[in-house]
């Protein structure tokens, strides 16, 4: 991987499928960790994205036009609720209901094409990011970012909502309330809040585990380097010490061959004194 900063890894990632983003983070930490221990650490405390966030991020990266309209009806709701115009509000808040629809309606593809279920509970949680973004600029920051991990939960907009509409003047027959939306099921999104909670957990265990197989592939790497230059070392010993055995045992040899020469010199030059001794006295 070439030289790139957090942002772009963490674009990456949450671009990948749910399926590919658990070995693609390690993959990226594991490069990154060499150059980088700090973005490697980052990378690997990314954590993957339930399913209600994972369609959130994939709609905002394929139609970031509808998701910019949720902060503009969001921005156009709060200026209208601030001067209590309540046929604007009314207006803004169909138009916020139908593209919170349509949102979830291209998250429900989204879910079809990657063989996703699109459980009630999933839609549930898609549409309330979708409603946080429209009641929070900084949600929606977050949204249109595409880097979600788990869902959102909208601020209390429909509170002031209700008290802005109830407290305008009323021009003309109030339309026909719109239908009630289903109740939770507060159990069911429980069980799918902790389920969703214990595959992140199981998620981030695989990481640390994949993170420590890699470290300890690493250390035995350099054990095993470390028991082949002991080997080698051993061996050049060996060879040096049989070696200095071989020069011993011809130092030996060579000490002896130089005492048998220096006992012969002797000899030789005491026949030599002895011969010249003699020659002396016969002269005389």
């Amino acid at each position: 991987m070439t030289s790139r900063g957090f942002d772009a890894v963490a674009d990456e990632l949450y671009a990948l499928s749910r399926d590919e983003f658990t070995p693609a983070r390690t993959e990226r930490a594991k490069e990154a960790k060499g150059r980088d221990p700090e973005l490697a650490k980052r990378i690997s405390q990314l954590r993957k994205p339930t399913v209600a966030a994972w369609l959130v991020n994939q709609v905002s990266r394929r139609h970031p036009d509808e998701i910019g309209q949720l902060a503009d009806v969001g921005a156009r709701l709060r200026t209208a609720h601030q001067k209590l115009a309540g046929d604007e509000l009314r207006t803004l808040s169909r138009q916020r209901n139908e593209l919170i629809r349509r949102l979830s309606g291209r998250a429900g593809g989204v879910a079809g094409e990657a063989g996703v279920p699109y459980s009630d509970v999933a839609m549930r949680q898609v549409e309330d990011t979708f409603e946080a973004a429209v009641s929070d600029p900084d949600a929606a920051a977050e949204v249109a970012a595409g880097r979600l991990s788990a869902a959102l939960e909208p601020s209390s907009s429909e509170d002031w909502l209700a008290a802005a509409l109830a407290a305008s003047p009323k021009r003309k027959a109030a339309p026909a309330p719109a239908p009630k939306p289903p109740k939770r099921d507060a159990e069911a999104e429980r069980r799918q809040a902790a389920l969703e909670e214990a595959r992140a957990k199981a998620d981030e265990a695989e990481a640390a585990r994949d993170e420590a197989q890699q470290a300890l592939d690493e250390v035995s790497a350099r054990a095993d380097k470390a028991a082949a230059r002991v080997a080698e070392r051993r061996s050049q010993l060996d060879d040096a010490s049989r070696e200095e055995r071989a020069v011993r045992k011809e130092l030996t040899a060579a000490r002896k061959t130089a005492t048998a020469a220096e006992k012969t010199a002797d000899e030789a030059r005491r026949q030599v004194a002895e011969m010249e001794s003699f020659g002396k006295r016969r002269k005389r």
